[in-house]
């Protein structure tokens, strides 16, 4: 990376995103400055996870690996911000989740550039990377400033929002809370991007989508995410029993494709296969009760439960209308767990190799995937090994590394002559 060694990281994120990815690999890496939190759970963790699921989940707001003096948080007054998001998500339609999370971005966003305000910062150095929706405010100071900033776009941003509206259309009465995000959501992302240097997302099928809302093919990066593996490496394939386990882990929603899940399933009644449904239900409860007997729903998990639920499964299966990376992925690999998924997410798969990539929407070629694993269990160990080879590209601090080799090539104070073994593949996105 030659001079990007130099770089000096600010992280502001709401929430524990991919377990803190982010300031956790530029730390590694001995490159972050601050992180900027809205909850940091100091104290008291070992108390809280022994407590209703609500507890645990703010125990979680920590991480051992980013030391406590190199964060700066807002923890009451983000408890009790958050609060209204919280007991609002069950029953609140898109327009007014959309515009709770505008609400809270925002608040957070004045608190890092209200702190910011009085930090000493050295352009030539000091970079900024933040999360869309929460880091106008930020960005638009830093900018001010002459810093290098960088926000992550999480997901397909709008043309997202419009494939979930359509399978809405398609499977009536499924949708928990049917309808959109207002305009003014869709104005603050364009804002965050246009205040940004860089865009940042996590797979071609999100550059893709960014591209056709107008955010410039040069100011696009692509990269992918990564995860602390450490001891958590599974030390061998899985061995499945009679009954073969499949996998769904995350929000049981119309966007990652629960009804073409329900529809495999229908179709292997025949079958011993058992599907294990983990994750925040977010479609109606008649949804829920067309789901085939094969299907057991086991509800919201918090992270410190997930290592019980990967243990009890042999697949993994995400059938994924659109995402922006589906870091769960990954985390299935490293538990051995061949993937079953669609192109519509990060390209981490291997299609016949660690996994399968089938259709999206298609609940038989869903199916015939499963069945084929089912009926081929030396297939299965075999995908089952390449996952754990897999998975071990994505370690971190590998995607903070690719974020510094492509920030050194846009960085005004940086020559483009840093270390770049994978080329910007803002360019690859579209011939």
């Amino acid at each position: 990376m030659g001079a990007a060694r130099s770089f000096r990281w600010i992280v502001s994120q709401e929430g524990s995103r991919e377990s803190y990815a982010v300031p956790l690999a530029f730390h590694r890496l001995n490159m972050l400055r601050l992180f900027y939190a809205d909850i940091w759970c100091r104290h008291g963790r070992g108390i809280l996870g022994r407590g209703p699921g609500g507890a645990r989940a703010l125990a979680t707001r920590f991480h051992a690996g980013i030391p406590s003096d190199r964060v700066v948080s807002f923890s009451l007054a983000g408890i009790f911000s958050r609060a209204a998001l919280h007991f609002q998500r069950p029953h609140a339609c898109p327009a007014a989740l959309a515009n709770e999370y505008c609400r809270f971005g925002r608040w957070f966003a004045l608190r890092v550039r209200q702190h910011l305000k009085n930090l000493e910062v050295e352009p030539e150095r000091d970079l900024f990377f933040g999360f869309n929706t929460n880091c106008l405010e930020t960005l638009e100071l830093l900018k001010d400033r002459r810093v290098f900033t960088v926000v992550d776009q999480v997901d397909p941003a709008r043309l997202h929002d419009e494939a979930v509206r359509a399978e809405g259309e398609l499977w009536p009465g499924w949708a928990q809370a049917p309808g959109g995000k207002p305009e003014s959501y869709w104005e603050r992302l364009k804002a965050e991007w246009a205040a940004a240097d860089l865009v940042l997302v996590n797979s071609e099928w999100s550059g893709t989508a960014l591209l056709k809302q107008g955010v410039l093919r040069e100011k696009i990066i692509i990269v992918p995410l990564a995860i602390d593996l450490g001891a958590h490496v599974a030390s061998e394939p899985v061995k499945p029993g009679k009954t073969l386990k499949v996998l769904w882990l995350g929000s049981v929603i119309l966007s990652k494709g629960i009804q073409y899940l329900a529809e495999a399933a229908r179709l292997l009644k025949g079958q011993d296969i058992e599907f294990l449904v983990a994750g925040p239900v977010g479609i109606s409860d008649r949804a829920v009760q067309t789901f085939p007997p094969n299907m057991k729903v086991l509800g919201r998990v918090t992270r410190d439960k997930l290592g019980e639920v990967y243990r009890q499964a042999h697949v993994f299966v995400l059938p994924t209308i659109s995402d922006g990376f589906a870091v769960t992925q990954l985390e299935a690999m490293a538990r051995g767990l061949p993937v079953v998924t669609t192109p519509n997410c990060g390209r981490v798969v291997a299609d016949g190799v660690d996994g399968f990539i089938v259709p999206a929407r298609d609940g038989k070629a869903l199916a015939d995937a499963l069945a084929r694993l089912n009926n081929d269990r030396a297939l299965l160990r075999e995908m089952s090994r390449n996952a754990l080879t897999t998975v071990r590209k994505y370690d971190l601090p590998s995607n903070a590394i690719l974020i510094n080799e492509q920030v050194a090539k846009h960085h005004p104070h940086w020559p483009s002559e840093a270390t770049n073994e994978n080329h910007h593949l803002g360019h690859q996105l579209l011939p």
